[in-house]
Parts: C-alpha cells; structure tokens; sequence
C-alpha cells in the first residue's frame, strides 16, 4: 500500500490530468471527485479510474476541452450533449442545470450523454440535497452488450446501471443510496484484482457460466449478476430503458448503442410541497427513531443510509489514504505517458 493523504493524492492526480492536456480547473475538479469517493470508502470510483481517464484523452475518447451543449429544452426538462468531456465535470454541470430548474419549476430532469465516466454517482445527488432539494440520479455502463445477466439467465445483457438518490436533513448530513444494480461493481471487482484478493460467491461467472471467485475472470468475459435476484433485475432493467431511452444512446444489448455513459438527473423542490424545514427536522427524527430500534444479536449500532460513507470519509481525511500499489503504478505509468514523473 502506498499512504498519502487526500490533498497530496488530489494534486498528483490532477498534475496527471494536466500533462494530458486537461485545463487547470476541469483536472482539480476531476480529481477532486475520484479522491472524494476514496474517501467515501469507494476505491471502485475513485484514483483507480485515473489511468482510464488518461487512455481515454490520450486515445480521443475524452476531450477534456469539450463544450457542454444543449440539445433541446424545456421549463422543466433538458437533453445535453456533454462534447466528450470528463463525466464528473459534465455530470456536475447537468445536476447544476436541474436544480436551476427545480427551483424555479419546483422539478428538473436533465439527461446527459457524450460523456466520459461519471464517477460515483452519490455526489450529485447530494450536490442536490446540500441545496435543500431532493435528488435521483441514474446511469448505466459504457460496454456494448453489457456486462450483467438478467435474473435466470448467465450471459451479458445490461450493464451495471446504479441508482443515487439523496435527501437533506436539519442537523445531520444528507441522507443517501448509491449502488449498482449488479451484485456489485465492476470496479469493486478491479479493486479485488489490484489487491491480490478473491471475491464472494454470487459476484461473478465466468465465461462459460459457472460461478467463480477469481475476480481476474471478469476481464476474461465473465458475467456479474443483478443484486437481489429479479428486483435487482427489474430495476436494471427500467433504468436502462430510462437513461438509454431518454439521452437516445440505446440500451447496451441493442445494436444501436453507442458507448456512452448516459446519465438521467432529477432535482425535485421539496418546499413545494411541505416546508423544508419541517421535511429537514422529520428526517432527523427517522434517523433518531431508527437508530434507537432494536438491534440484532452481536450488533453495536444501527446506521442509516449514507453514515457509513460520512464517518469513512472523516476518519480517512484525519489518517490519510492507503491506495494498492498497483493502483498507484497505474497513476505512475499515466503520468509518463503524458512526461510526468510522479511520485507521492
């Protein structure tokens, strides 16, 4: 493991980032997010992906100049065309775009595609929340042809397609989901391959079908499977046709899809319906009620969603980072393609 605290790793990665001719402010803001869901306690999403975003500029998938564009728009509603950009400056910007409109509309749906990987999902709908409104975000993958099986089937057919959603609430932090609505993912998979480790049975198949632990088989053409058998399966399912549909990328077993990372953002105004902060102090006490519930045998605290991400990410900000070494040799070697020597 390679130990760096989160402002040193946020200033290699976008050192990165600029060596491959990315502007000064899109690259601190790319790597502020990767870094942001290591902290989170999200490697998955997080430094891991730097090299992949170095490839993509590098090979002309991702124009980290790329101008954000709208394709057609309405009070309430927008379709932009993200240029090719990174994904977490696009995404940003879509969310920032529904929230504009929710507060004026009191709800903003904004699609985005023509963007590079968005990163973990979470932030944006909590960009929503931290302002008072309620947020949802969904996405599904780039792979044409999927990387997911349907429920009773073993062979790829959706890709990962997660699922944000977030609230705020008085005294607490935001309350949030997000997740994959695979068994988990995929770059949970790569994070077990870059920390020599094996994966839990129910993750994956491989190629021909058969389960395995080997997390190395997913890169060999291996299969993962939706979490929660069909409703994991059904909700995969619709929002692949929500964020494929609504952005015109397709869906990824269809031979009109594009890779992409379409991306469906909604901002909805809570104070059009009760007072914010009669919601804020009602969410509040369901976090205190829940927490006080009884607890299972061996079990030392209830937490709700999102505070195990909130405490992970205070915790990690006072230790500092442990990053794999391979993940960092990948940081390394993106750096020398680009001319730039880096060290911690």
């Amino acid at each position: 493991m390679v130990h760096i605290t989160s402002e040193r790793l946020c200033a290699v990665v976008a050192e990165v980032f600029v060596a491959a001719g990315s502007p000064e402010d899109a690259a601190r803001e790319v790597a502020s997010s990767l870094v942001e869901a290591n902290l989170m306690g999200h490697d998955s999403h997080g430094v891991m992906r730097a090299g992949f975003y170095v490839d993509a500029i590098l090979d002309g998938r991702l124009d980290p100049r790329g101008k954000l564009t709208v394709v057609r728009e309405s009070a309430t509603t927008a379709l932009l065309d993200g240029g090719r950009n990174f994904g977490p400056v696009t995404a940003r910007r879509a969310m920032d775009c529904a929230i504009t409109k929710a507060r004026t509309h009191d709800l903003g749906m904004v699609a985005v595609r023509n963007c590079g990987h968005t990163g973990r999902l979470g932030q944006y709908a909590v960009q929503a929340a931290r302002q008072g409104f309620m947020g949802m975000v969904f996405s599904i993958g780039s792979v044409k042809g999927g990387t997911v099986a349907p429920y009773l089937g073993t062979g790829r057919t959706l890709n990962t397609n997660p699922i944000a959603w977030a609230v705020p609430a008085a005294t607490h932090a935001p309350v949030f989901l997000d997740y994959a609505t695979s068994v988990v993912a995929q770059g949970k998979i790569q994070d077990a391959v870059d920390k020599g480790a094996r994966i839990p049975q129910g993750w994956l198949l491989d190629a021909q079908g058969n389960p395995t632990t080997d997390p190395s088989e997913q890169m060999r053409g291996g299969v993962m499977l939706p979490f929660g058998g069909h409703k994991g399966y059904c909700l995969s399912f619709l929002i692949e046709v929500l964020s494929g549909g609504l952005t015109g990328v397709g869906c990824s077993a269809l031979p009109n899809f594009v890779p992409d990372f379409p991306t469906v953002m909604l901002a909805m105004n809570i104070a059009a319906f009760q007072p914010l902060d009669e919601f804020r102090r009602m969410v509040d006490e369901l976090i205190s009620v829940t927490k006080a519930g009884r607890k299972a045998p061996g079990v030392e605290e209830i937490l709700v969603p999102g505070e195990p991400e909130w405490r992970r990410r205070q915790a990690r900000l006072h230790e500092g980072l442990d990053i794999p070494k391979a993940t960092w040799q990948r940081i390394v070697e993106a750096g020398a393609k680009c001319g730039l020597a880096v060290s911690p």
